[in-house]
């Protein structure tokens, strides 16, 4: 406070020693100085535009120009609508959100300020290979302004054209990107298909299955599917969504589970399950018996057919037909024949059941479970955490597997995210602090000045005042010369200056000090 009173006073003595040309002159600079500053800022703060993309087609200008106002985003056609500009900030990441929607289908990108660098005399293999750098270059930028990654590589490879093509010969361009992503950030499916997407809109012939995505470490992102016409593949996408569904919920349950022993972040589980997703009609037809203690039904009908003969000679009849009406003849027979045939059938009613079963898709084939715990396990440890995880997740011996092992955790990416975070919140927090103190110094330089003129104001009144008392005491002594002598006077007029200077000596002081100032 004694800094800003002691500034402001220098500043306001400054001031006033200034006579009125000095002040002109000082106020037109100040306010000629402002101009010029509020002119720099808005020149700073005017609104520009950068090419998103050029030579585009109707349709595709069409659908960006859509995307855009869906979007909410300032843009700025030229060249009859064929080019949309934005805001050179917003250029990469709106080319990412376009490229998630599979936009442009025939635009490209703006390479003017490479190739207007090309010399004469450059062969076409020198123009090929510097087309292919600004394209890897400007891939590049566009992929470095997603949230997710901190750096990225790409790698595009173009077959040579020629005018003798072999029948089958022929090789299509293919692109790899490298990603190396920003620590604990994960890059999600779509956002992959949008830099497939973007490369493979971006390169002449290349195809998206042609597109190959890595990480930092070395894990293929791109074996994702890319499109979504086929309905099998729309089947695949939907059952292994189930899948990682089904298993980051047991995944869950067992984490917290364990978490709640060895506290958060001291373990680490996996699993990995095999789901059924075949369909299957089973229909079954079931007899059983009536009578469960006899095993018998009841009886519906029963034919019984008997037959007999007793005499002498043969049988009279025999198979229709023309052997049996031919006449027999005379032949010797065996005396005192007799034959007797009985045949019963009975029919018997049964239970008879019909059932027709539906096995629904997603039944669990098989689970494997992987548990590490952050510390050293013994035997009889790893066998209650198998118990654990055992009864969580419903295990069965002759189907599932359960893994647990004890080692030592790697920390640093840990460590990493937590030292960002903690550097992002002392940004916010001196942001916070040096908001506070310039709301502080505003309000200590406007209660400052508005002290100093209230007490300026007081003190030229008491100044006034002072120069009153001091006129009428010089006008008295004056008086007094007439009739006494001039040692007399001079000596009154320095009494009642005495006297006055010892009754407010500060005032006294200020007044002598205002006409030396003056002088």
């Amino acid at each position: 406070m004694d800094f800003f009173k002691k500034l402001w006073q220098q500043v306001s003595d400054f001031w006033l020693s200034r006579n009125r040309a000095q002040k002109i002159k000082i106020s037109l600079s100040a306010f000629f100085m402002i101009g010029a500053i509020s002119f720099l800022i808005f020149l700073l703060n005017r609104p520009t535009y950068a090419p998103l993309y050029v030579n585009l087609d109707a349709r595709d200008a069409g659908d960006i120009v859509k995307k855009l106002d869906d979007a909410k985003i300032a843009y700025k056609l030229e060249d009859g609508g064929r080019s949309i500009l934005v805001d050179p900030k917003q250029v990469y990441k709106t080319r990412i959100m376009l490229a998630q929607e599979g936009l442009p289908k025939g635009g490209v990108m703006d390479f003017s300020d490479v190739f207007n660098k090309t010399k004469l005399g450059t062969t076409d293999w020198e123009r090929q290979l510097q087309y292919n750098q600004a394209l890897q270059g400007e891939l590049t930028r566009t992929i470095e302004e997603m949230a997710e990654v901190d750096s990225a590589r790409i790698h595009i490879v173009q077959p040579e054209k020629s005018l003798f093509i072999e029948t089958g010969s022929k090789s299509e361009p293919s692109a790899a990107v490298f990603l190396k992503l920003k620590p604990g950030a994960q890059i999600t499916e779509e956002e992959v298909k949008g830099i497939i997407n973007l490369i493979s809109h971006s390169v002449e012939g290349m195809k998206p299955e042609n597109v190959t995505v890595i990480d930092d470490y070395g894990r293929i992102l791109s074996n994702i599917p890319l499109s979504q016409d086929d309905n099998a593949k729309e089947v695949v996408n939907s059952q292994l969504t189930i899948q990682n569904n089904f298993q980051k919920q047991l995944q869950a349950s067992v984490q917290s589970l364990l978490e709640q022993v060895f506290g958060p972040g001291n373990v680490v589980v996996r699993v990995s399950a095999k789901l059924n997703f075949d369909k299957k009609i089973v229909e079954n037809k079931l007899f059983s018996p009536v009578n469960k203690d006899t095993g018998e039904g009841i009886l519906r009908s029963v034919q019984d057919l008997r037959e007999h003969f007793a005499g002498t000679g043969n049988v009279p009849g025999g198979v229709p037909g023309v052997d049996t009406n031919v006449p027999g003849y005379q032949q010797v027979n065996a005396g005192n024949s007799e034959y007797q045939k009985s045949d019963v059938t009975r029919n018997y009613e049964i239970n008879e059941s019909h059932e027709n079963l539906t096995v629904a898709p997603g039944a669990v084939d098989k689970l494997t479970v992987s548990v590490v715990v952050n510390r050293t396990l013994n035997d009889n440890d790893k066998d209650a955490i198998s118990r654990l995880v055992g009864n969580a997740i419903g295990y069965d011996p002759q189907r599932d597997q359960i893994s647990v092992e004890g080692m030592t955790f790697n920390n640093d990416l840990v460590t990493a995210i937590t030292n960002e975070m903690n550097n992002l919140k002392q940004q916010r927090a001196n942001q916070r602090n040096l908001i506070f103190i310039g709301a502080g110094l505003l309000t200590a330089i406007l209660f400052g000045t508005y002290s100093f003129i209230t007490v300026r104001r007081r003190r030229k009144r008491e100044e006034e005042r002072i120069a009153r008392e001091l006129a009428e005491a010089q006008e008295a002594a004056a008086q007094q010369a007439a009739s006494q002598t001039t040692e007399t006077t001079r000596n009154d007029v320095y009494a009642s200056i005495e006297k006055l200077a010892r009754r407010k000596p500060e005032d006294v002081a200020r007044l002598l000090k205002t006409w030396l100032n003056e002088d």
